[in-house]
């Protein structure tokens, strides 16, 4: 018996048990709020795979009729060009594809989509029930090529088109900062980069830290005068992902008037599921996510449940406060998500597992959405 139940336990624990279906009441709660996701990377398959956002897909994470589903109410799409498959000079141009690409995909269905630049669009778009599309360039490479003087330029042009956020750096550093993800790990603010902050809150773009070096995080919070957002990080202390925030960097968000989003990867949310998947993540770093999705999961990895997911909340909350969490799933550009959470029509599980573990729901909505729409307002500049 004991050694039957050893096994049932080890079962147990190689395949986490999937949540449960939300109550009516839950559904009706989550529906009825703002549900803002900071990032996805669905724009590299619109771009690169014609890929239709309103035909229902069994592949990829998102689509409007799993959008509507799981009762999204606006989504940052990430505009990202990747440095080892591109060459600097094509940077800011491919860029300019991926947003052209993104309009089209909008225009193409004006009853379901729209692209909202302000945090009161956002609003009004959900109130006549189309779901906002934000843009978000992820990376300052995308900047070049060009001078000090150039990248500034291009950066102006970012922000004419309605770019709302900018990631000050991908996982490999660039001329304003060092990245978590490369031999820049060390590296602070540049003299550029401090430039860019300055222009990017004049232009009401939002600084993203999300991908920052410990050095350019600190350096970026020091002289930043407006409210930041950490796109797609989760927690430090119960992750060890260089991606992640500490402690002591939940604290200066929350003092800064910012907010982190916890990140969907089944790689931030849990040690045992990254240290496994180290060899595979090295030798797909260059690869489309549709590619290095089909290798994670050829791979046999150990599951993660939402659950884990939800410890990253809660613990950011107790750190941060309810006021200074959101959510930044980073679908379509994490090779695997948590068990119970495989794309955007499963969003209500989150709600659903947050009111099951006591959070107010007050709270609830502020992590959901509201917390990403009142940086939008903090940054926006307002003409007379």
């Amino acid at each position: 018996m004991r050694v039957a139940l050893a096994l049932l336990l080890c079962c147990a624990c190689r395949t986490p048990a999937r949540p449960s279906s939300p109550t009516a009441d839950e559904l009706e709660f989550h529906r009825r709020a703002l549900v803002v996701d900071a990032h996805s990377d669905v724009t590299e398959a619109v771009r690169y795979e014609q890929y239709d956002l309103g035909v229902a897909h069994r592949d990829h994470h998102q689509d409007i009729p799993r959008m509507r589903e799981g009762g999204l109410s606006a989504q940052f799409l990430s505009i990202f060009v990747q440095p080892g498959r591109f060459r600097a000079e094509q940077f800011f141009d491919e860029a300019q594809t991926q947003i052209e690409a993104i309009r089209k995909a909008v225009a193409a269905h004006p009853a379901e989509l729209s692209l909202a630049r302000t945090a009161r669009e956002v609003r009004e778009n959900a109130r006549r029930g189309v779901i906002s599309i934000l843009l978000g360039v992820e990376g300052a490479h995308m900047l070049l090529p060009g001078t000090d003087e150039e990248q500034l330029d291009h950066l102006r042009v970012f922000a004419f088109q309605g770019v709302r956020y900018l990631t000050l750096t991908w996982a490999s550093s660039n001329p304003v900062g060092g990245s978590s993800g490369d031999d820049g790990d060390t590296q602070g603010l540049t003299a550029l980069g401090r430039r860019l902050i300055a222009e990017l809150e004049k232009l009401g773009v939002v600084i993203d830290l999300a991908h920052a070096s410990d050095p350019l995080f600190w350096d970026a919070l020091r002289i930043a005068t407006r409210p930041v957002l950490v796109s797609h990080s989760s927690s430090r202390a119960i992750a060890n992902h260089p991606r992640n925030l500490t402690d002591a960097q939940l604290k200066a968000v929350a003092r800064n008037g910012g907010a982190a989003c916890v990140n969907f990867s089944r790689g931030f949310l849990d040690d045992g599921f990254r240290k496994a998947a180290i060899p595979v993540a090295n030798q797909t770093r260059d690869l489309r996510t549709s590619e290095r999705r089909k290798a994670f999961q050829a791979a046999n990895l150990p599951d993660v449940p939402v659950s884990r997911l939800i410890d990253h909340i809660e613990h950011m909350v107790a750190v941060a406060g309810a006021d200074h969490v959101c959510l930044g799933s980073d679908f379509d550009g994490v090779p695997m998500v948590p068990v119970g959470l495989e794309d955007v029509s499963k969003l209500p599980v989150i709600t659903s597992e947050l009111l099951r573990r006591g959070m107010p729901r007050p709270d609830v909505a502020k992590v959901l959405g509201l917390n990403i729409l009142r940086i939008l307002e903090a940054n926006e500049i307002r003409t007379k």
